[in-house]
């Protein structure tokens, strides 16, 4: 695990979690090579200002080292998501989706699949396919190495930090540049209540992604909230307490529209 904090981290925070509320849902998915640590604060904000129950998983490949995440596909990370969308819809009559770079990928990619089983939708920072080709082509070098240098904790303020992979490895990044396409491509079929939260500087997901999601839809309820004080990791960064304001004002219209 990389450890970029000047205090040891509390692994534990690592773990998935779930807040048990009311029989509105929020699935709220942590990013690539990260850990529900990474949406655990937000997560907290989240359920004691409305009252929802949450849920946070740890997505396949995740939470154990760099060579755990080598053996997944984004098969594997659909799946887990998938799992959580099954185990929180037992619970609650409407769920919500959302996540953080990956995380928000796998709820576009879900909301766009199961129309019936999700009423809402929550992106921050996600990636729908827009990547420089200066980052990409390097992955399909025939003589590159196994693993490429992490790209976790893009964190503007100084005292927050991620618990995430130092070290990526190169086939695994090309599952998620499957993942984000095929994700981008099913834009059009999400007609469910959407909001989607973009840093305007983020040093991982090109923030073009932002208004590509909000024209690509179908949905007739989108909310488009630029985030101006934080980078990538925006859930542990200044606009952390703005992020889960707005969940809270999605999870309420949605409660409030479905009863």
């Amino acid at each position: 695990m990389k450890l970029t904090s000047i205090a040891p981290f509390d692994l534990s925070e690592a773990q998935p979690f779930l807040l048990e509320g009311s029989d509105t849902g929020f699935l709220f998915l942590h990013g690539f090579t990260s850990t529900p640590q990474s949406v655990r604060e937000v997560a907290h904000q989240v359920h004691a200002a409305s009252g929802a129950t949450v849920y946070c998983p740890l997505l396949a490949g995740h939470g154990e080292s760099s060579v755990a995440l080598a053996k997944t596909t984004q098969a594997d990370w659909v799946a887990s998501a998938e799992a959580a969308l099954e185990l929180l819809s037992s619970r609650c009559t409407q769920v919500i989706i959302g996540g953080l770079s990956l995380g928000a990928t796998l709820s576009l990619n879900l909301a766009a699949r199961f129309p019936e089983k999700i009423h809402g939708v929550v992106s921050i920072n996600g990636s729908t396919g827009l990547y420089r080709p200066e980052v990409v082509a390097p992955l399909y070098q025939a003589n590159g190495t196994g693993f490429i240098a992490g790209i976790g904790s893009d964190i503007a303020e100084p005292s927050m930090a991620e618990i995430c992979y130092d070290r990526i490895p190169r086939d695994t990044l090309k599952e998620r540049f499957l993942l984000t396409n095929a994700t981008g491509a099913l834009l059009p079929l999400i007609r469910q209540p959407i909001l989607i939260l973009q840093s305007r500087r983020d040093n991982v997901v090109d923030p073009e992604n932002a208004p590509r999601i909000a024209t690509s839809v179908g949905s007739s309820e989108i909310h488009l909230s630029w985030l101006g004080r934080s980078y990538h990791v925006a859930t542990l960064d200044y606009d952390r307490g703005l992020i889960a304001e707005r969940i809270v004002e999605l999870l309420r219209q949605v409660a409030i529209v479905t009863k």
